[in-house]
């Protein structure tokens, strides 16, 4: 911050009597005095204010102190009065400035947690987490402070997460790393999964490890293909925007099955649902099979629980077939059952000579 004063010339008065000019009556030039911080020059907050009147005549020069029937003399001029508090507001304009900047940024900073709130409440695949390592205890290194993170499966109430291989020294230095497209490099997720229920979730973001929440944009760049965006810019590889149509059994019933699960203001939708994804996993079509573990797991009875049982049957049904998803869901509820054994698991798949990989 720097000190310095302003000068300006309110206007003329023809109100008072120089003392050096025979006691005549001149027009005097009242000029005010302020003195300011400033910063990247911008007045920020007057500490100093100051009156002078200046004879025109002997240009003799005269301090008027507050509080003094010369200075309400002056300032009984309407005019004038208006001109000197517009000019006492004019001088707060830094301070305004970055008052309605600071308001702004609260806000937007407001905006951006309600939003990340919303976004683990209801998560999906693909949302991406910013994480903060401070946050946690334990060693770390000096630089190793902000990560990424992201959804890649959802079953049942448990959100698979893959964290990033790199660790940013700054907030800053995430969105950068986030705008310039390091989350598409082909290794920058590990592929590890860690799973977390919403408890826990809503935990990690009131402790502050997850302090923003951000849902890419699915957008079209033509020829059928699409990217997944942040702000404008791709955070994933190009992908297939809509696949060609093959008649596959099964494979319709899924399609509508899921578009009445989004649609929400269809009374019977669930219902409707649930139908069309038994006949469609009934045909054998393991995304049919998994929506339908799916369903099985999302809506609970009376006691707050899946019907974990059918929808394991279902994702072994599909997990036969070589369907990765399906096999990670498996995985997923399999840690949450006593009884679920992985090997027998994966020996099953093994014996039907089922291509799949563990991440």
């Amino acid at each position: 911050m720097d000190y310095r004063e302003s000068t300006v010339t309110l206007g003329i008065t023809d109100k008072l009597l120089c003392p050096c000019c025979g006691s005549q009556q001149h027009r005097v030039n009242s000029v005010i005095t302020y003195s300011f911080y400033f910063f990247e020059y911008l007045p920020i907050f007057p500490v100093k204010r100051d009156t002078r009147v200046e004879c025109l005549q002997c240009q003799n020069l005269a301090e008027v102190t507050h509080n003094t029937s010369v200075r309400k003399l002056i300032f009984s001029d309407f005019s004038l009065a208006f001109f000197n508090k517009l000019r006492l507001l004019s001088t707060f304009t830094g301070s305004i400035i970055i008052m309605l900047l600071l308001s702004y940024y609260f806000s937007e900073e407001q905006e951006k947690h309600r939003q990340s709130q919303a976004y683990i409440e209801a998560p999906k695949i693909n949302d991406f987490y910013y994480l903060d390592y401070r946050k946690t205890s334990g060693d770390r290194r000096p630089h190793h402070k902000y990560r990424l993170a992201k959804v890649v499966d959802i079953t049942g109430g448990r959100v698979s997460l893959t964290y990033g291989n790199y660790f940013y020294p700054l907030k800053n230095s995430l969105n950068n790393g986030v705008r310039y497209g390091h989350s598409r490099n082909f290794d920058y997720f590990e592929q590890q999964r860690h799973n977390f229920s919403s408890v826990e979730l809503d935990s990690l973001f009131e402790q502050g490890f997850i302090y923003r929440v951000v849902r890419p944009e699915f957008i079209s760049i033509g020829r059928n293909r699409a990217v997944y965006m942040i702000d404008g810019n791709p955070v994933t590889n190009t992908t297939v925007a809509k696949e060609e149509w093959f008649y596959i059994p099964g494979k319709r019933e899924n399609t509508q099955g899921v578009a009445f699960l989004k649609a929400r203001y269809i009374k019977d939708g669930i219902e409707q649902a649930f139908i069309l994804l038994k006949k469609s996993a009934e045909l054998g079509y393991a995304p049919g099979q998994t929506n339908l573990a799916e369903l099985y797991l999302t809506f609970t009875d009376v006691e707050g629980s899946g019907d974990v049982e059918n929808a394991a049957r279902w994702l072994f049904q599909a997990a036969l077939q070589g369907y990765q998803p399906a096999i990670e869901k498996y995985r997923v509820i399999c840690q949450l059952e006593e009884a679920c054994h992985i090997e027998d698991f994966y020996r099953a798949l093994n014996e039907a000579g089922t291509s799949y990989r563990i991440n």
